[in-house]
């Protein structure tokens, strides 16, 4: 069974959600005590902490972060904090002090099994509509402790961009030339350049960070200098030109490239390269 909770940013959650974090314990008031009775040992409760509206989308819904189910796609924006823990001991009740401000009796304790302290784009566009769903609910409920229906583990709150089709033997026609308008995002192709020149300068290669491939060591002379750079910060949700620092672009190789898009919210290097080699 899976559960999100939300916690918003007020000054008494500022200091209570560290400290439950740090202690691996949550507890609720009297009135939300049948929200949490139901936990049991080794069910997955997803800590989704604060979301906050993107200035790129324009003016921010009425009464933000709280919008209707019916608006579910308006509940969006950036999380400081997504945390995935596994229960270690369900529901139980104790007065023993933990927060300062007040007891929260009905409580249950876990492990954090996943954590992004830096924080997550957050929306149907990158999480399952279920999740964010049941995320929404909880931040219109104060806090609810809030069943994920038909989830079963961490990797089905995530979105995979490109639907895996299932191989047939249908045959169509492809080839015609058409015209398409679409929005990109203007992309400095001196900062790539130059943060190639910097690697190959300083490491004598271009090596994906994440699977160590080196081109023009697999492919000779027509590999030299190729590599692709992953923007570690996403052109696609900045408001308009900001700057890139080098140390934000990352080498890739293009397999490697295409992973880290294929879920949203992306992977960080590390956790992609943590993937790849446990593969």
């Amino acid at each position: 069974m899976m559960w999100a909770i939300y916690v918003s940013d007020k000054p008494h959650s500022r200091i209570n959600f560290p400290i439950g974090m740090d202690n691996g314990i949550w507890g609720v008031h009297d009135s939300k005590v049948k929200t949490v009775s139901e936990i049991k040992a080794g069910d997955i409760i997803a800590f989704v902490y604060s979301i906050s509206w993107l200035k790129a989308e324009g003016k921010a819904p009425k009464g933000f972060s709280r919008v209707s189910k019916e608006n579910l796609h308006d509940f969006r924006g950036l999380v400081q904090q997504l945390i995935i823990a596994e229960v270690t001991k369900p529901y139980y009740h104790s007065n023993t002090v933990v927060w300062p401000d007040d007891a929260y009796p009905h409580r249950f304790e876990f492990k954090i099994i996943e954590q992004h302290k830096e924080g997550v784009y957050f929306g149907t566009e990158f999480f399952n509509t279920e999740f964010v769903e049941a995320v929404r609910y909880s931040a219109c409920t104060q806090g609810s402790v809030t069943p994920v229906t038909h989830i079963e583990n961490i990797n089905e709150i995530k979105t995979i961009d490109e639907p895996i089709r299932e191989p047939d033997s249908l045959s169509g026609d492809e080839g015609r030339p058409i015209w398409k308008l679409h929005k990109s995002r203007e992309r400095n192709t001196k900062l790539v350049l130059q943060k190639k020149k910097n690697v190959l300068e300083e490491t004598g290669k271009l090596e994906c960070e994440v699977c160590s491939t080196d081109f023009e060591k697999v492919y000779g002379i027509i590999g030299h200098g190729f590599a692709e750079c992953h923007h570690i910060n996403p052109l696609s949700l900045r408001e308009g030109n900001e700057k890139t620092k080098l140390n934000e672009l990352a080498i890739l190789c293009a397999n490697c490239h295409r992973m880290i898009h294929r879920q949203k919210p992306w992977m960080t290097i590390s956790e992609l390269r943590k993937t790849y080699n446990d593969q």
